[in-house]
């Protein structure tokens, strides 16, 4: 544990319940969510299985961000809504222009959409291989959303460009884990002493024909029907796979001493990161959580906390059927202790706004900051019957007003990559 001090001072996002946090807090605290009947708009009829997201909604988009130039330029859509966030989280900072020039930024998003479209540009009509001269006559019909026009590190490197960004730039890729693992190596590098601010987050979108797809044929995408647009159920007998969302979030990490010697007011304090590898299997979680376990404990052993001082948990909670057992088993094995996982509040913020895919840790660190700050626990909705192998107390249905000094956030993606955050309440004299 270093002596260095590092704070959350601005917070932005995006999500299906509108752009900004505060709109996000609101609407979670007050048990709601945004899943709503959806199908991919290359689809003239409503044929594919699966039949529920968590859409950004463009009608809620408020009038001061109408002319943000994220909707202007020829980015994908999970850009255009990470750099709105970004946007926010800055603004929410009160960080000034030149204070940023030294500033590093992380992100994490997904891959480029690789469009079916753009792939039959390259069929030559006889079924030979195609030669230049066919194909360059075809460039211009190529999609400016798509794999061929844009690339991991765009998002990146538009926020950085936009705010004057000298410091390191750097785009990660690691699934699900990718927006935890962007603000985890950002508390890292100031803590290193390299920079003394960073933008860290993630944006995605997977809301599109091909990558639903692919994701239903996995078994991750749920295409259960019976629920409605209550169909997100972490750790309930009835879930059936994850809800994908979309949108973006990021937040602004200071040093302490730099945070204070601008006046800022600290939102929540990081304390620690853990991350592992589950080395087991591509698409599914070890089965008893040994990855995750690892992962939550290098996190408090980062932080220099012991298990019995957490408070929350922001469980990654998929509502899938392999992942919710699998991380209510690392809990429990790192909380044994006295039993301690007995006294925890676990929440899983995808229940309200579903699975962000790459950007999914960011808006979750966010709420984590919150309920430090708040002391207030946003509950796990459409949970009604838990699976008897998931047991612990799920905040079900509404939030808890509890104290949080001490609390963990979740995240765990494909490949079995694993991370965890260890936050606090900010306190001005520390722990």
């Amino acid at each position: 544990m270093s002596a260095t001090r590092i704070v959350i001072t601005g917070m932005g996002a995006v999500t299906g319940f509108g752009f900004e946090w505060q709109t996000l807090w609101e609407k979670m605290l007050g048990a709601e969510h945004c899943v709503r009947a959806w199908q991919p708009d290359d689809l003239q009829e409503a044929s594919f299985a699966v039949r529920y997201a968590a859409p950004v909604d463009m009608r809620l988009l408020p009038e001061k961000l109408q002319s943000h130039p994220a909707w202007t330029m020829p980015l994908e859509k999970r850009s255009r809504f990470g750099w709105v966030a970004a946007t926010q989280a800055v603004g929410d900072s009160g960080l000034q222009p030149e204070q940023l020039r030294g500033a590093a930024v992380l992100c994490a998003s997904g891959a480029p959409q690789h469009m079916l479209a753009d792939m039959l540009l390259t069929e030559a009509p006889n079924g030979g291989i195609p030669s230049w001269s066919y194909l360059m006559p075809r460039a211009g019909q190529v999609n400016a959303d798509g794999s061929l026009r844009q690339s991991n590190d765009r998002l990146a490197r538009v926020i950085a460009d936009d705010l004057g960004c000298e410091g390191p730039v750097i785009n990660i890729s690691s699934a699900c884990a990718g927006a935890s693992q962007a603000i985890g190596n950002a508390f890292q590098m100031i803590r290193r002493g390299e920079v003394s601010v960073a933008l860290a987050g993630g944006a995605d979108s997977v809301l599109n024909l091909d990558t639903m797809a692919a994701l239903y044929l996995l078994g991750a995408a749920s295409g259960e029907q019976r629920w409605g647009a209550d169909l997100c159920r972490p750790f309930d007998r009835d879930r059936s796979g994850l809800i994908a969302g979309e949108g973006g979030g990021f937040v602004v990490l200071e040093s302490l001493e730099h945070a204070l010697a601008r006046g800022a007011t600290p939102y929540a304090e990081v304390l620690g990161f853990g991350s592992s590898l589950d080395a087991y299997k591509v698409t599914a979680p070890q089965p008893e959580g040994r990855g995750a376990a690892l992962a939550m404990q290098a996190a408090l052993d980062d932080a220099g906390l012991r298990a019995q001082q957490i408070d929350l948990i922001n469980a990654h909670g998929t509502s899938t059927p392999l992942n919710d057992v699998a991380e209510t088993l690392a809990i429990k094995s790192v909380f044994a202790e006295h039993k301690h996982y007995r006294t925890l509040a676990v929440s899983a913020n995808k229940s309200q706004f579903g699975h962000l895919i790459a950007a999914a840790g960011a808006p979750e660190c966010i709420v984590t900051a919150l309920a430090c700050l708040n002391d207030l626990v946003t509950p796990t909705v459409n949970l009604h019957d838990a699976d008897e192998q998931c047991d612990l107390d799920y905040c079900a249905g509404q939030a808890v007003s509890r104290r949080v000094d001490y609390a963990l956030s979740n995240s765990f993606g494909f490949g079995g990559l694993n991370t965890s955050l260890a936050l606090g309440k900010y306190r001005e004299h520390g722990k």
